[in-house]
């Protein structure tokens, strides 16, 4: 059955009127008709089951019937901090660590960073952002949403989680040490931190380190911004989480 996203809260035995996006997309792409059955999702852990009941021009009520409490979040909790980069890498980053079961994205500021986001389209960035998440997670069946944070600057980012147990990895192809010098607390979040294009800079690798992130190498070659996050956290999830 075709999947979709609704914001609202779902109960069984109700009839709702299915968000604007959904309902143009369950429309317009997915070619639903009365009768025809769906899942929707709220991000709160559920799958609800419901039939289409009555289609108007741009509206899609849906008779909900049942509801599966869904149990496929991984148990590695990764933060991924990436820099940003350019738009379609962005998307294809969100989009492929959503699948992997990434927690939480929070998107850096680095000083070789190609893409700076004006203060007034953040807001709009971060919408757009959550909407490729959320289409991720209607596809690969996820029923809680990763968290997107507003981009920050790294330095400061760094100087407000000193204090944070988390277990901190930073990835730097001039790091000596590699995944199997590394043995996380499962009991801590794991929070990854992935570079530029252009890389970090040398007072940005020292900050971090200092910040108590311990640098890891993946393999001889070097990885772009965008092979990086899926790379490490496919890793990680084979080693400690539910990819087997």
């Amino acid at each position: 059955m075709n999947r979709f996203y609704h914001s609202k809260p779902i109960n069984i035995n109700e009839t709702i009127v299915m968000d604007d996006f959904a309902a143009h997309h369950a429309l317009k792409v997915m070619r639903l008709k009365t009768n025809d059955q769906l899942i929707l999702f709220n991000g709160d852990g559920s799958d609800f089951t419901g039939q289409v009941i009555r289609i108007s021009k741009r509206q899609v009520e849906v008779s909900i019937k049942s509801k599966k409490n869904i149990k496929n979040e991984s148990n590695l909790k990764v933060i991924l901090l990436q820099a940003l980069t350019s738009s379609e890498k962005m998307d294809l980053i969100i989009q492929k660590t959503t699948e992997l079961g990434i927690s939480e994205i929070q998107p850096i500021v680095c000083e070789r960073s190609i893409v700076k986001i004006k203060n007034e389209k953040i807001e709009k960035k971060l919408s757009h952002w959550r909407q490729v998440c959320i289409a991720a997670c209607e596809q690969c069946g996820r029923a809680e949403i990763p968290t997107i944070h507003k981009p920050e600057n790294i330095i400061k980012y760094l100087e407000k989680t000193e204090s944070e147990k988390d277990t901190k990895i930073i990835l730097s192809p001039k790091a000596t040490k590699s995944l199997n010098n590394f043995t996380p607390n499962m009991k801590q979040d794991i929070k990854v931190l992935i570079g530029p294009e252009g890389d970090f800079t040398k007072q940005e690798l020292d900050f971090s380190i200092q910040k108590g992130f311990s640098p890891i190498k993946i393999g001889p070659r070097i990885l772009r911004t965008e092979t990086a996050p899926m790379c490490i956290l496919s890793i990680l999830q084979y080693k400690y989480g539910d990819i087997v």
